[in-house]
């Protein structure tokens, strides 16, 4: 059976809290602390394990937040292979203001990779990819060594018979030059390709269609807030509206956008219906506060319409 493999090159131990209002200079009283394990692969692969599909993260660990990434995975049940390299394991801090609904979102820096530790992580995949399997790239890279880490995990996913899914804008040269079977990205990071802002749904669907016909990958997917996302394929364009929601946090909504669109697809959906599946994903998470994912029964209630 085919399996969803994650890479996180640098991954996060996500701390949310609330508090009363935010304002400069001022003491803030933070209250109802939690703490999730994240960063894009990782929260793909929670997202997948959610809806029911074999999966596997591998990652990369540092020091006691590191440890703590570990055992948080863990307690979710999802299997993992944890890199460990030097330095310590980032941070994120999200901060919900009660007053006005505003959500704040602070990533720190992760640990540098050596060459040596980028060669671990890839030979894991090496050892763990299988034919069918689809290998899913997300998040930031570190700093260091691995600028062109998405082109060498594409390579290895293609040698192994894997698709490579890429949800990330880092290294995006030469994973281009490389070939992803499945690029995503949203409203903010298409800019980094475009140089500037597009129009909806026209210049959107227009530069989609661009990367697939240059190769860059064979399908492209682009979401763009509230008015919805569209893929471009070698077969045609589909689009779907987003699926409104009582919103409370967008943290893991695109991770799980993509973690419900992969699950879709492998259950045998057609584009325009695993989509929309990964819409309704999406909009799950963003009902869950904090740095909570969904409850796969909002999913399916919201696929259903």
């Amino acid at each position: 059976m085919a399996r969803i493999i994650t890479l996180t090159p640098n991954p996060t131990y996500d701390f949310a809290v609330e508090v009363d209002f935010v304002e400069a200079n001022r003491k803030l009283r933070c209250k109802n602390p939690d703490t999730k394990p994240g960063g894009g692969g990782i929260n793909v692969a929670r997202a997948a394990s959610r809806l029911g599909a074999d999966v596997l993260a591998i990652f990369t660990t540092a020091g006691l937040y590191g440890d703590a990434l570990k055992k948080a995975v863990a307690e979710e049940q999802v299997s993992m292979r944890a890199i460990p390299v030097a330095g310590e394991t980032r941070l994120a801090f999200h901060v919900h203001e009660q007053d006005k609904g505003d959500e704040y979102r602070f990533n720190l820096p992760g640990a540098a990779m050596s060459a040596a530790e980028v060669q671990s992580m890839l030979d894991v995949l090496k050892e763990e990819a299988r034919a069918g399997d689809i290998i899913v790239g997300s998040g930031s890279l570190p700093g260091g060594e691995p600028v062109d880490f998405w082109s060498r995990a594409a390579h290895v996913a293609k040698e192994n018979g894997a698709h490579f899914f890429l949800d990330s804008i880092n290294g995006l040269e030469t994973a281009f030059a490389e070939g992803v079977f499945l690029f995503r990205c949203n409203q903010f990071e298409y800019q980094a390709i475009a140089n500037r802002t597009l129009e909806w749904p026209d210049e959107i669907t227009a530069l989609a269609e661009e990367l697939v016909g240059k190769g860059a990958a064979e399908r492209v997917i682009i979401t763009h807030g509230g008015d919805g996302s569209v893929m471009a394929t070698p077969n045609g364009t589909v689009s779907t509206p987003v699926i409104k929601v009582r919103a409370q946090s967008a943290v893991g909504a695109g991770d799980s956008f993509m973690a419900a669109f992969i699950v879709a697809t492998m259950r045998g959906y057609s584009d325009k219906d695993a989509l929309r599946y990964a819409s309704a994903g999406a909009a799950a998470t963003r009902m869950s506060a904090g740095t909570a994912l969904f409850d796969p029964a909002d999913v399916e209630r919201l696929y259903a319409g």
